[in-house]
């Protein structure tokens, strides 16, 4: 279910981008180093919550309402997809202080940067 969701954004995003004139960017090829299911939640837990506050940290630069309105609605699913895993990792589903923390560009790099082969 996951999996076909995130494509379903992919796939969102692509299209409000491409109707704005915009190129969306290729697809990078990932490594994701699981041996089991331990540590495939724990790798799923960083990818949507880092989803997460990089959606937060890029929404206000978002100048068009269109995209603003896909990613915001998109965000709200990587929550309820982080939460359920952390949840399964035994993990608070919701950030200390009531609020998600917005990333920055090298911050969210810095989480997902390693699993992009390059």
């Amino acid at each position: 279910m996951f999996g076909e969701q995130e494509a379903e954004h992919v796939a969102a995003l692509t299209s409000a981008i491409k109707s704005l004139g915009g190129t969306p960017v290729a697809k990078p090829q990932f490594v994701f180093p699981v041996s089991n299911e331990k540590t495939f939640l724990a790798l799923a837990s960083v990818l949507e919550n880092t989803g997460v506050g990089a959606y937060n940290g890029a929404a206000p630069s978002l100048s068009s309402k269109e995209v603003l309105a896909t990613a915001g609605s998109i965000v709200q699913i990587e929550g309820r997809h982080a939460a359920a895993i952390d949840l399964l990792i035994n993990r608070s589903p919701t950030p200390s202080g009531g609020f998600d923390v917005p990333l920055t560009k090298a911050e969210v790099l810095a989480k997902i940067g390693p699993l992009i082969k390059k």
